[in-house]
């Protein structure tokens, strides 16, 4: 048991594993923070070993320092529902009402101070000051008594049991550490061996050996038929020993983000999982991205709510990276990677509702991937770059009323795109939203965000590296520019109340897309397209002496042909779309031929 490397066994392929993980590591972390001091540094790594988790330290947990260690408090908070409520002698714990209602004055005194330019004054700063803390959603979700884990039954809950029982064990704290030492030492343990030696620990200490498994720490247990095979019903709460439900308990503090969607009183529940995550910055990153959720902009549907939930992780981990100095930035390498998805896989999900008026039951379990994005970074400005791309989805995303049937479609697409990888899903995301923008516009919304093509060519260099000839050829770049001077910039100059010039192709994308399915009819259309493109440029050079976008060319046909036939129609046509619905690239912008408001 004394060695520097633990096993978590993967049993139930739920969160449930990763607490049992985060909640050793910090237990770990708990223990080298009191033999080593302040002034000496230790590494704690978790990864994912496949049938396990594993945990590497820097160096080996010695013998000798469980002689000498002494008792700490519970990494884990014991919850109360008011002041009122008494708590264990020698235990942190936190207050939910209060929490609760510190949620709601800084909400209050937000929405108050909205509009009076409090950026860069005393008030922002006094707003800060007001903010829950970060970990408040979990304070909340976890004490929530519908979800029976604080308390059930106006009694006191499995989950404070859990907690409370370690200050119990004071007595036998260095045994009670063995044991959970013990337990994790080997890939495969006899579990017999290590039930054997907390049960004795048990047995004198005179307290509970297993515990009721709880929803809110085993999303696929409770009060049902459990059994992986039965051979009777029965309709008994599951139980775990002790230990288990102790880690947990901890690891529910580092590594949950529980969110409540708008469209129901659903809670979800998003369970941070590991590939290979130094513990240090995986503990600062975390506490960004909590940020990140807190000033999230209202409450979130659910499909908005997964989908930022990854993208703002991603963020919240460069900013970690960005703002790191050039020694750290070393340290940071040595520890871990530093594209996010390939220090953390993604995200467990859970989602809790409200099935009946006393309960939330887990109805669903999901997994999301974080975003393969990040390509090869190497510098600053290839963090900065990706930074910017993440922004630029979040602006349009947070945009799409999901409330609207092609508005749950197209995030629908996007998320499947954004935690899957799915680039047909994206593509299909941007002929649904090519639709959307000219809607909006339409309707006369003055600003509508759209995606840039150095966002897009950034995304392809980073996970499609095949397609970039495609964007970087020149009667690509072309063709794409008579797309979005035919739709998105004429609508958005009628829009704004502004004259243009030409006519405004609505449909078009949606076209290109549907005749991509066969070559020779993809070629034609195009083709027309062009055709008709250039005629309106003659006509209005003509009658105006003037013309305000380029013309096609010959050789521009010509190179989309030949994409076509080496790439296919339909790839061709799925980044003439992506790209002629963009915003007009930032070199071409404020140019009185070109330029975005030129038309």
């Amino acid at each position: 048991m004394f060695q520097d490397i633990y096993y978590i066994p993967k049993r139930t392929g739920t969160y449930s594993d990763v607490l049992v993980a985060y909640g050793l590591a910090a237990l770990l972390n708990r223990i080298f923070q009191q033999v080593k001091g302040p002034h000496e540094t230790w590494r704690i790594t978790l990864e994912d070993g496949g049938s396990h988790y594993l945990l590497r330290l820097s160096e080996p947990v010695r013998e000798e320092w469980l002689d000498r260690l002494s008792f700490f408090r519970s990494p884990a908070y014991y919850l109360t529902r008011n002041e009122a409520d008494p708590v264990p002698p020698d235990t942190n714990a936190r207050d939910v009402s209060a929490t609760r209602e510190q949620v709601r004055a800084y909400r209050e005194q937000r929405r108050t101070l909205r509009g009076e330019g409090v950026r860069g004054s005393e008030l922002e700063q006094w707003l800060q000051d007001l903010e829950p803390p970060r970990d408040w959603a979990v304070v909340v979700f976890a004490g929530e008594g519908r979800m029976q884990a604080a308390w059930a039954g106006g009694r006191e809950g499995s989950y404070n049991r859990v907690v409370k029982q370690w200050v119990q064990l004071r007595p036998f704290f260095a045994e009670t550490i063995r044991a959970i030492l013990e337990m994790f030492s080997i890939p495969d343990p006899s579990s017999e061996t290590s039930v054997e030696i907390w049960a004795k620990i048990a047995r004198e200490a005179g307290l509970r050996m297993a515990d009721t498994a709880s929803q809110l720490l085993n999303p696929h247990q409770g009060k049902g038929q459990n059994q992986l095979k039965a051979n009777m019903l029965r309709m008994d709460n599951m139980s775990c020993p002790w230990p288990e439900e102790f880690l947990k308990a901890v690891g529910l503090w580092h590594c949950m983000a529980p969110r409540q969607v708008m469209d129901s009183n659903d809670w979800k529940v998003y369970t941070l999982a590991p590939l290979r995550l130094s513990w240090r910055i995986h503990e600062e990153a975390f506490r960004k991205f909590n940020q990140y959720l807190w000033r999230e902009r209202g409450q979130a549907t659910s499909l908005k709510a997964d989908i930022t939930s990854v993208l703002l992780f991603t963020r919240a981990w460069l900013d970690y990276v960005a703002a790191a100095s050039r020694d750290e930035l070393s340290v940071i390498l040595a520890e871990a990677d530093i594209a996010p998805e390939r220090a953390v896989a993604g995200f467990h999900v859970a989602q809790f509702k409200l099935l009946s008026r006393n309960a939330y039951t887990m109805v669903n379990l999901s997994f999301l991937n974080l975003p393969a994005w990040s390509g090869d970074l190497q510098t600053r400005a290839d963090v900065t770059s990706l930074q910017q791309v993440i922004d630029e989805h979040l602006e349009v995303i947070r945009r799409i009323d999901e409330d609207r049937s092609d508005g749950f479609d197209l995030l629908r697409r996007y998320r499947d795109f954004v935690a899957g990888n799915k680039w047909d899903a994206f593509f299909d995301f941007l002929v649904g939203y090519s639709h959307e923008l000219m809607r909006r516009l339409n309707e006369g919304d003055r600003w509508v965000p759209m995606f840039s093509p150095s966002g897009l060519r950034r995304l392809i260099m980073a996970s499609r590296k095949e397609l970039l000839p495609i964007v970087q050829n020149p009667g690509f770049q072309n063709v794409a520019y008579a797309i979005r001077h035919s739709t998105v910039i004429p609508q958005s100059r009628k829009a704004r109340g502004q004259e243009f010039l030409y006519e405004i192709r609505y449909g078009l994308g949606a076209e290109l897309k549907r005749k991509a399915t066969v070559r020779d009819e993809f070629i034609a259309a195009l083709s027309d397209f062009m055709h008709s493109y250039n005629r309106e440029n003659a006509q209005v050079l003509e009658n105006r002496k003037q013309q305000m976008r380029r013309d096609l060319r010959t050789t521009d046909i010509e190179e989309i042909v030949r994409l076509v036939d080496e790439y296919g129609s339909e790839v061709v046509a799925n980044l003439l779309v992506a790209y002629g619905y963009a915003r007009e690239p930032r070199d071409e912008e404020g140019n009185g031929e070109q330029g975005a408001d030129s038309n």
